[in-house]
């Protein structure tokens, strides 16, 4: 109970406005010119604006040197309190217009061969720029994931879900995820395949490049540091299991700003 009266408290402060899965050993993504964390492309400067910025753009398959032939399956984590069923809106753009850094996420989902998943669906959804959840999950609009703020209750940013091609390839484009009192930056996501729930986690970014993000981009400076969480102290990541590199987001500057982030997701 404790735990949820602080992240209650956390979120109403944000929206008062004093605010505004392991790494896979499947060899994917090793191309040279992508990092595993970081600010690669540091040169470049932080696009905004939101996700017009990726439209029609093909930054590459950072899967494309394939998989190797051993996987560690991904540990699970809590659902948390704001998933909505009711929000399962197929589609690549979950940002519906909002602005922030323009963020391309691709995810591999593999089984525990390291063979690609092909039609399995992927969920995901995270906090705004100002760390709250759109969606009224409770009908009450609970300040627990909106901070009691009306128009996220009525919205449904950055959620959404896609289903893997043959390859086993997702991709979404959306804003990178502010955060809020207690957690470090994370993504949750649930892969499913057909109607049976196979993983339920979250996924997460590297400190340096949360920090230039953060300190740097007009929709998230605004934001005070406040308890704000290191992915060392997150509790999620504790109480799964997880070691901080096996939950980091692979991630890349692009050549227009944007940020590409990638991660196999290796699935019993």
């Amino acid at each position: 109970m404790s735990t949820r009266l602080s992240r209650r408290a956390a979120l109403r402060w944000v929206s008062a406005g004093l605010g505004a899965v392991a790494l896979s050993r499947c060899g994917v993504g090793t191309d040279s010119t992508l990092s595993d964390g970081g600010v690669e492309g540091s040169s470049t400067s932080w696009a905004s604006g939101g996700t017009a910025v990726l439209s029609g753009k093909d930054y590459g398959n950072p899967f494309a040197s394939g998989a190797g032939a051993t996987c560690t399956v991904y540990k699970s984590a809590t659902l948390g309190p704001c998933h909505a069923t009711s929000s399962l809106l197929t589609r690549k753009d979950i940002a519906e217009g909002v602005s922030g850094l323009p963020t391309r996420l691709e995810f591999l989902l593999l089984d525990s061969s390291c063979n690609p998943i092909p039609n399995a669906t992927l969920e995901i959804w995270h906090c705004s720029t100002a760390g709250v959840y759109s969606g009224d999950i409770d009908g009450t609009n609970d300040a627990m994931c909106t901070g009691g703020n009306a128009a996220a209750a009525a919205a449904l940013w950055y959620r959404g879900i896609q289903t893997a091609g043959s390859d086993g390839r997702v991709t979404f484009d959306t804003n990178f995820p502010g955060w809020y009192g207690s957690r470090a930056t994370h993504i949750h996501f649930q892969v499913s395949r057909g109607s049976t729930k196979s993983l339920v986690s979250q996924v997460f970014f590297d400190e340096t490049l949360k920090s230039d993000i953060y300190n740097s981009q007009p929709t998230y400076v605004a934001t005070s540091k406040s308890g704000y969480v290191l992915n060392a102290n997150d509790k999620v990541i504790q109480e799964a299991g997880l070691t901080v590199n096996e939950a980091l987001m692979q991630t890349s500057r692009q050549s227009d700003g944007a940020l590409l982030a990638w991660k196999a997701i290796v699935v019993a």
